[in-house]
């Protein structure tokens, strides 16, 4: 039985041994990056006052988000709803890979802990922009300075959370649907296209929507 490890496989490329997770990264990465360059210069344009088709389904994800991201930070959310968008992308478009056989690199702990800690580094950032240095320096001391060692470490423990659980959740469907083809042998044909809609397609949107959201709850509190 097969059953894929925690690290990836290394592949070479140009003399150089890098994980197969990094190559999918950085694919992915760059047809989203043409995808959005697309969409600007070719199909923005062309948008009308009555939006219909495309043109509707695009302003409903903007306006989704952008609600998303209200309910949960209130006046602040508009800022932030960009990056939330990013986020939905990325996740989905890198677990959508696995569809084709390939390993996504949302499995790679790697790539879950370095989201995790662009996302900690925006929670500061927003701290310190909204509330001032002084604020988010005395949230540690809060209620007590007695408790500021505990508060590190909570803070700490942010992106620790944000990518442990990512990853683990997306790895675990990886390594069932793994199970479900090896086991199965030349049979894997009905069982597994009925798991990979709970695993591939339903698990990378409700992982999304958990990352995203805990982001802002993180990010909410650092701003109270």
């Amino acid at each position: 039985m097969n059953i894929p490890g925690v690290f990836p496989d290394k592949v070479e490329i140009f003399g150089f041994r890098v994980s197969e997770t990094l190559v999918t990264a950085y694919v992915v990465t760059i047809l989203v990056v043409i995808a959005c360059l697309i969409f600007r210069f070719v199909l923005f344009p062309r948008f009308k006052q009555t939006p219909k088709g495309f043109q509707n389904l695009m302003e409903l994800c903007v306006s989704g988000v952008s609600k998303f991201s209200t309910s949960i930070l209130g006046e602040y959310g508009p800022s932030i709803s960009a990056y939330i968008f990013t986020l939905f992308v990325l996740i989905i478009a890198n677990c959508s890979v696995e569809l084709l056989g390939i390993r996504s690199a949302m499995t790679d702990l790697n790539c879950t802990i370095a989201m995790a800690a662009i996302s900690f580094i925006l929670i500061i950032a927003y701290s310190i922009r909204y509330k001032g240095v002084k604020f988010w320096l005395k949230s540690y001391a809060s209620p007590n300075p007695i408790v500021t060692p505990f508060n590190i470490i909570s803070a700490i423990a942010i992106p620790v959370s944000l990518a442990c659980r990512l990853f683990g959740n997306l790895f675990s469907g990886l390594v069932v649907m793994d199970m479900i083809y090896s086991g199965m042998g030349y049979f894997a044909i009905f069982l597994p296209a009925l798991a990979s809609i709970y695993f591939i397609l339903f698990h990378m949107g409700m992982q999304s929507y958990v990352f995203t959201m805990l982001t802002m709850s993180f990010m909410k509190e650092k701003l109270e």
